[in-house]
């Protein structure tokens, strides 16, 4: 390595080289050990933080990466699904335009065919009013023939009980009326009538 090399090269000089006692170069030698391994430390220190900040920057840099591979797949899927919503609105808005194409011709068909059978259902209605008007009528008047048949009904009960009372006694009649007397009753009043009735 370099440092290895400049650190053999300053400490490896001769005394004979540098013209100076054991001392002095025993001086010079620790020294330049001392600096040598603060020079070791800061480059190695140096070398770890740079390794360090090297695989901290890979780190994020393939954080980076992944993101922007994730987010490219999003948008891509983002982008397929906004497609598929755009077709799928398109298709249903053609749909929706026909049915309500179709619906407004129907009410055109229902509105025609009511305003064409009104006419016809009033008419109707007025024929069924004058209809059970007349039936109405024609009711009263079987009614009214009714009590006519009732009270001919109840004069031929009379007539009938008094013809029944004059065959079934008539010497009881007869001495009755020769009789000062007698009751002079000519037949039976005979049943009472009818109420007529309440409208």
């Amino acid at each position: 390595m370099p440092i290895k090399r400049l650190y053999h090269k300053l400490t490896n000089e001769t005394e004979d080289a540098s013209g100076f006692d054991s001392d002095t170069l025993a001086d010079r030698r620790r020294a330049t050990d001392v600096k040598g391994q603060r020079l070791q430390l800061i480059v190695y220190t140096a070398l770890f933080a740079f390794i360090v900040l090297a695989a901290y920057g890979y780190y994020l840099i393939f954080n980076l990466t992944h993101d922007v591979h994730s987010l490219s797949n999003d948008v891509r899927q983002m982008a397929r699904s906004v497609n598929q919503m755009s077709l799928s609105v398109t298709t249903n808005m053609e749909v929706i335009s026909a049915n309500v194409i179709e619906m407004k011709k129907s009410t055109r068909r229902i509105a025609n065919v009511v305003s064409d059978t009104m006419p016809v259902m009033s008419k109707n209605t007025s024929d069924m009013t004058q209809t059970a008007e007349n039936v109405s009528q024609r009711i009263d008047g079987m009614s009214t023939n009714m009590q006519a048949m009732s009270a001919g009904i109840i004069g031929m009960q009379r007539d009938m009980w008094s013809m029944n009372k004059s065959i079934s006694n008539p010497g009881e009649s007869i001495i009755d009326s020769m009789m000062p007397w007698g009751n002079n009753r000519r037949g039976s009043p005979g049943p009472l009538a009818f109420p007529p009735p309440v409208r």
